[in-house]
């Protein structure tokens, strides 16, 4: 039986000092830049963090702890934190998220999954906004087949299907159970990298998929859509 897991987590290396990082993190106008559209920052002990990523979903929670330029920690309004440090690294930073919270079994999995996904989009574009200055956000959520799914936890090295949305193009393609091993023939090991090559695909634009069901090797092809859409949205 698979455990409860209690916590995720994802680091990224930047290129920018940890006041740099600090600043990215707790100034507004710096926040904006590389994750959320709008956001209220008071950074203080029990001060209010509120995020809003611009298509209906937002974040409040308050912070708990704080080191200035090392370690902010929020505890959120269902009373888990998100820990984020900051460590100097060769005249860098490497910068971790954390998630604390309980997941057992493919669907809570998924969504720990999906969760530190979103997060390390953000973590991604904070690197390119601060080493680059370049936006990536335009590139994010570009396009979704249907397919919830999780890391694979044991066994071949994939994302393991856990539903397909109804009206999405992976219905009848695609099962619950099957292991998707590659995309577009790159392989697909973890929930990260089948994502962000869906994700960042154009919408209206075929993929193959190799998935392992039962045994044996399959390969199925498919058109993306707009990211949320389903096949025949007047949005489309």
């Amino acid at each position: 039986m698979e455990k409860v897991i209690d916590s995720v987590k994802r680091e990224i290396i930047v290129k920018a000092s940890p006041e740099k990082v600090w600043k990215a993190l707790t100034i507004p106008q710096e926040r904006n830049r590389w994750e959320t559209r709008h956001c209220g920052l008071d950074i203080r002990i029990g001060g209010t963090v509120s995020l809003d990523y611009g298509w209906g979903v937002s974040y409040v929670g308050k912070i708990v702890e704080l080191e200035e330029n090392r370690k902010l920690v929020i505890e959120g309004e269902d009373k888990e934190l998100t820990i984020w440090t900051i460590t100097p690294q060769d005249g860098g930073s490497v910068v971790s998220i954390e998630y604390t919270g309980m997941w057992s079994g493919d669907f809570e999995m998924m969504q720990a999954d999906n969760m530190a996904f979103g997060t390390y989009q953000f973590m991604r574009n904070l690197k390119s906004v601060y080493e680059g200055n370049e936006d990536l956000r335009s590139r994010f959520w570009r396009s979704w087949i249907g397919v919830l799914h999780r890391t694979n936890p044991s066994g071949i090295p994939g994302a393991k299907v856990v539903k397909t949305q109804p009206n999405t193009p992976a219905v009848g393609l695609v099962e619950v159970g099957d292991v998707i091993t590659h995309v577009n023939r790159i392989k697909t090991a973890s929930y990260d990298v089948l994502e962000t090559i869906v994700s960042e695909t154009e919408p209206n634009k075929k993929i193959i998929l190799t998935v392992m069901r039962d045994g044996r090797q399959l390969e199925v092809e498919m058109m993306t859509v707009p990211y949320g859409q389903t096949i025949g949205s007047s949005d489309e």
